[in-house]
């Protein structure tokens, strides 16, 4: 097994150095498009009403690659607050949609235009009829609002054409304010993203709209070109794949899991890394047109060279720990792996709170006491510093905690609810878990896997 994974990585490392050096002589240039999406600001939100804030609920076409399971659940939420005249905004803080798991027969996987956005958006709402009528029925309630801030599973939003998708299949006219867009959210004591900005793998240099060409970032690639792939695999292990994040770690679980010595596990994971170079290999360097910084996304490289640089040296001290600790080899490079897999998803959790933090130094975030956002699919909560916190609020999926054991998070069904004590009062705000009709929500708590107990969190 060392020997084939051995050659595996320096496949990577090769393939990562050819790509490297093509990116770097042929960068492709963004022009961007009317299809966009402005951020939500102070002027366009009314202070003081009770919101609502889901994210990561990841709805598919209801098929195999479709992780959400919850419309019974979802649908229940929604009744119950549009029986309450409260009015109430529900803010779905991106990848509320995952279109890049649809798989049609008349849209080609890599086809991205109004036409196949709206193609899409049509099966997922199509699949989940049941919180799309409770969705609705809260909007018959005319005091409420549904706004939908963008994601990067669900990037294809800023079609026009998805938008009216979505405002049909609700009922809403297209100028109807009910239901509304954003890529930001900031007023009223919140400032609110979905967080992919803060991910290296799924940064894009122009969030704010489609352009020409496509941006395909790393994680819509890898996700459409490999993890598709891999979940129709025959092996039980496939069918987590998609429910572990942060999307590195996948490579390290590869390199781990005691079950490699399963032939068919084996070869899954050796599957994956050849999918992973073919993805490599595949992905562009982008530059947005006029742009004088001349953004770009080589900052993924670095990273992922370390990382590969890595796990090559790991195979070769595991090569010689049999011959001075009596240790077969397989199992000090697991030991190894599982080692480097903590640290990389402490890493990806830390990196939103760090980057809210520097947000809430700056003086226009002065009066912000809530930076909120979603992506990684932990729900949290951190104390920035005495009067601003950092809230995460999770995902309604399936989320793995450790692959080796097959645990899952037990608090499934995490939201924010956010009310106003009184007109240009800070918020209040509860981190709270769904339980189902009848039952009264209970309040979330901290229940990280043991390997993120001591985690400290850099602000």
């Amino acid at each position: 097994m060392l020997s084939a994974l051995r050659s595996l990585s320096l496949a990577l490392v090769g393939a990562c150095a050819v790509l490297l050096l093509r990116r770097r002589l042929h960068p492709v240039r963004l022009h961007p498009t009317s299809e966009t999406t402005p951020p939500i600001g102070p002027d366009d939100i009314r202070p003081g009403i009770r919101r609502l804030v889901l994210s990561d609920l990841h709805m598919g076409a209801g098929d195999r690659l479709d992780d959400f399971a919850a419309d019974t659940e979802l649908a229940t939420l929604l009744h119950s607050y549009a029986a309450d005249s409260e009015p109430t905004e529900l803010i779905l803080a991106g990848d509320t949609f995952e279109f890049l798991q649809v798989c049609l027969p008349d849209v080609p996987d890599l086809e991205w235009s109004p036409r196949a956005a709206a193609r899409r958006l049509e099966t997922i709402l199509h699949a989940h009829d049941q919180p799309v009528a409770a969705l609705r029925a809260f909007l018959t309630q005319r005091e409420n609002q549904a706004t939908v801030i963008i994601g990067n599973h669900d990037f294809e939003l800023h079609y026009a054409s998805a938008k009216q998708t979505l405002r049909q299949a609700l009922g809403l006219a297209p100028d109807d304010p009910r239901l509304r867009f954003g890529v930001s959210y900031a007023g009223d004591g919140i400032f609110l993203v979905h967080g992919n900005q803060f991910d290296r793998w799924n940064r894009f240099v122009h969030f704010d709209g489609i352009c020409e060409p496509f941006e395909v970032v790393f994680g819509t690639r890898l996700i459409r070109q490999a993890i598709n792939l891999l979940e129709d695999e025959p092996v039980e292990v496939a069918t987590l794949i998609d429910n572990i994040k942060p999307l590195s770690a996948i490579f390290w679980y590869a390199l781990s899991l005691p079950t490699l010595r399963n032939r068919a596990t084996r070869r899954l994971a050796a599957r994956g890394l050849v999918l992973l170079i073919n993805v490599l290999l595949q992905n562009t360097a982008y530059v947005l047109d006029d742009d004088p910084r001349q953004q770009t996304q080589r900052s993924l490289w670095r990273p992922m060279y370390r990382q590969v640089a890595l796990a090559a040296t790991l195979l070769g001290r595991a090569a010689g720990v049999r011959r001075q600790s009596g240790v077969f080899p397989e199992v000090a490079f697991q030991r190894a792996a599982e080692r480097q897999l903590h640290r990389s998803v402490r890493a990806f959790g830390s990196a939103s709170i760090r980057s809210m933090a520097r947000m809430a130094r700056d003086p226009r975030h002065q009066a912000t006491s809530l930076f909120i956002c979603g992506h990684t699919h932990q729900a949290q909560i951190v104390a920035l510093n005495e009067r601003q916190t950092y809230i995460n609020t999770g995902t309604w999926t399936d989320v793995v905690v450790d692959v080796v054991t097959s645990q899952r998070q037990q608090q499934r069904f995490p939201y924010l609810e956010v009310t106003y004590p009184a007109p240009g009062a800070l918020p209040d705000w509860r981190l709270l878990v769904w339980r189902g009709a009848g039952e009264s929500p209970s309040p979330w708590h901290d229940e990280r896997a043991p390997m993120l107990d001591s985690v400290e969190y850099p602000v």
